[in-house]
């Protein structure tokens, strides 16, 4: 390394101090600048020279007519900004070429310096109007989402910094959407005036191809320069999509690199997101990454429960566990049985029953009797397990430590909670163990393995289907 780089601001020949002050935040800002781009993208940047500074106004050569229209477009407001923080004082840049370097006239009009807080010549999109039913005291917490919870409130109380960006994902239905919503209605009780955008990953790719055929691009990004909270839900919407996708990568560097607080959901971890660029991927598991499970049979309970109060409906604790047993996995149709439920016995008058509530469940399954809940029973679990890995029973339940029995154990103690409610102590006695805390280790086993083995993932839920 030269001498110059531990001594920046010594002089070089010819060279006055605030040359070399000068020299030393322009080495500074592509330092920092650099780590953000795509590497396939940085050389207009390390192509940039400094013409010089005249008053408050920093003068960068790049011969490339398409290079200064590139950064231009791209970088121009950030090297405006990392710049005037190296110096001290705020400037503009004037991208020159190598016919205007020697000119006497003055460059183009620079931009004006503004602030990232202030700079909203355009709002992105109107006010966010969040749904006033998804806020965190409707939100029912159980063992599949108490993470998920407990930093979405975290990021809405602003104690959330560690958890940046946060990244929730789940299977449809099981309640992302609703703590996307609960952390914009909590961060803007906290902060009333705050810049707070949500959009889906929809919204956003069909904003950005209309702002891009409308050349508008530059004005696109802008308006995302001030938002302090972005909420983005279904972000696997812009998976294939390469321009999209690093429209969304510089606006998310661009927020995060200022501190401000990201938020996505997606059906899928990041890392099993088929789609996304790597860069993109590695970012959203820069901060937390919570998953929410299908919620168990006691969840599913309360949450019934839970929203049967809230529309003023006394509903018998027997309705809530039929109709808990009979939807296992989404939750949106879980409430959504129950509001066909609650409308028809106002229509009709009839009181809420089981035989109403089989109607009810009509739209959504077949054969939903109430003297049927057909209830998978732990036999038949440990039966299709042991044919699934080609297991013998007797196996399963005797002392085999060998490693194809010791996962099949784990799945069916983990199938047999998710799918029956069952007890551990009811589990342990179907896998042949006396000890029930054996049962729940080889639970809690399953569900890390899940977590990390996509084929795993793949073979379970192949099994919970027929399971039934």
């Amino acid at each position: 390394m030269r001498r110059d780089d531990y001594a920046p601001e010594q002089l070089q020949l010819g060279e006055d101090i605030d040359a070399a002050r000068l020299r030393r935040a322009w080495r500074n800002v592509i330092q920092a600048l650099l780590p953000r781009i795509p590497l396939s993208s940085r050389r207009y940047l390390e192509a940039i020279t400094l013409a010089g500074i005249e008053g408050d106004q920093v003068r960068l050569q790049l011969d490339s007519a398409f290079g200064r229209n590139w950064v231009q477009q791209r970088y121009q407001r950030d090297l405006q900004e990392l710049l005037s923080q190296q110096l001290g004082f705020p400037v503009s840049i004037a991208l020159i070429g190598e016919n205007t370097a020697q000119e006497a006239e003055p460059a183009p009009a620079p931009v004006a310096v503004a602030s990232m807080p202030t700079a909203t010549p355009h709002p992105a999109y109107p006010p966010p109007e969040f749904n006033p039913n998804f806020t965190f005291e409707t939100f029912v917490v159980g063992k599949s989402n108490r993470l998920a919870h407990a930093a979405a409130l975290a990021v809405a109380q602003g104690a959330g910094n560690r958890y940046n960006p946060l990244f929730i994902y789940s299977a449809p239905g099981l309640g992302k959407t609703h703590l996307l919503h609960a952390i914009g209605q909590g961060y803007l009780q906290r902060v009333p005036n705050a810049r707070v955008i949500y959009v889906s990953g929809e919204e956003f790719l069909r904003s950005y191809v209309q702002a891009t055929r409308q050349q508008k691009a530059d004005e696109f990004r802008e308006r995302y320069r001030a938002v302090q909270l972005w909420l983005v839900d279904d972000v696997q919407f812009i998976a294939g999509k390469e321009r999209t996708q690093e429209e969304f990568f510089h606006i998310f560097n661009m927020l995060y690199g200022a501190g401000r607080q990201l938020v996505m959901t997606s059906d899928k971890a990041p890392r099993d997101l088929i789609g996304i660029e790597e860069r993109l991927r590695s970012r959203f598991e820069m901060g937390l990454c919570a998953d929410i499970a299908p919620p168990d049979l006691e969840t599913r309970i309360a949450i019934l429960l839970n929203k049967a109060e809230r529309d003023g409906v006394l509903l018998p604790l027997e309705i809530a566990e039929f109709i808990a047993n009979k939807i296992q996995s989404n939750i949106r149709v879980l409430e959504g049985v129950l509001t066909r439920l609650i409308a028809q016995s106002s229509i009709t008058g009839e009181p809420i029953t089981l035989e109403l509530a089989a109607h009810a469940l009509q739209a959504y399954l077949v054969n939903a009797q109430p003297s049927a809940p057909q209830i998978p029973s732990l036999d038949k679990i440990v039966r299709l397990v042991c044919e699934e890995l080609g297991v013998p029973p007797e196996e399963l339940t005797g002392s085999s430590r060998r490693g194809e029995i010791v996962q099949a154990r784990q799945i069916v103690a983990f199938l047999a909670r998710e799918a029956t409610g069952e007890s551990w102590t009811r589990i342990a006695e179907a896998l042949g163990r006396s000890d029930h805390t054996t049962v729940l280790h080889a639970y809690k086993q399953a569900e890390q393995r899940l977590r990390r083995d996509p084929r795993l993932r793949e073979r379970v839920q192949r099994l919970r289907r027929r399971v039934g």
